[in-house]
């Protein structure tokens, strides 16, 4: 794993291309992205093969999302696209990166101004990926709900995040 700098922002992003498409992106200090890996990996093994989030059993739920409270992030952002935007894959996927970059990443808190962003690309932070695979599985199957309980809900975990979706007149990554 390469060591991030303590001035950087380290982005750990899950895209889910099909439709309605969705970007999801967890970001982390620079200065804590070691620990929150090592939490992160420590909370989450043995989830890789987890395709549903509401299947699980309740206490399973409740396990995981208190194992996962102690993994310092900054936040998370999840944009999806509408059913009917037409837009092609690689369109929208710009579109809510332009998005997270804007809505997100520019307004975290504690976010000092020359801090650099990095997207991490590689297969490097295991453990924050799954995070980001699980909480993008948490957004695509509650996005609709208001009844899950707080302590069963891996939003609940990150001081602060947004789920919403792009309108039909977003740009198309212009």
């Amino acid at each position: 794993m390469r060591q991030a700098a303590t001035d950087e922002i380290i982005c750990v992003t899950d895209w889910t291309p099909s439709a309605p498409g969705q970007l999801t992106t967890l970001a982390v200090s620079g200065e804590r992205a070691e620990a929150a890996e090592r939490v992160a990996a420590a909370a989450l093994g043995g989830t890789a093969e987890l395709t549903s989030w509401l299947e699980l059993p309740v206490d399973a739920r409740r396990r995981l999302v208190g194992a996962c409270r102690s993994v310092p992030t900054l936040g998370m952002h999840c944009v999806r696209g509408e059913e009917r935007t037409g837009t092609a894959p690689d369109g929208f996927r710009q579109a809510a990166a332009d998005d997270t970059a804007e809505q997100f990443l520019s307004r975290l808190p504690g976010r000092v101004a020359d801090h650099r962003t990095r997207f991490v690309t590689d297969s490097s932070f295991p453990g924050l990926r799954e995070l980001a695979r699980l909480t993008a599985l948490v957004c695509r199957e509650t996005y609709d709900r208001t009844d899950v309980p707080e302590d069963e809900d891996l939003l609940e975990i990150y001081e602060t995040y947004s789920v919403g979706s792009l309108s039909a007149s977003a740009p198309a990554g212009g």
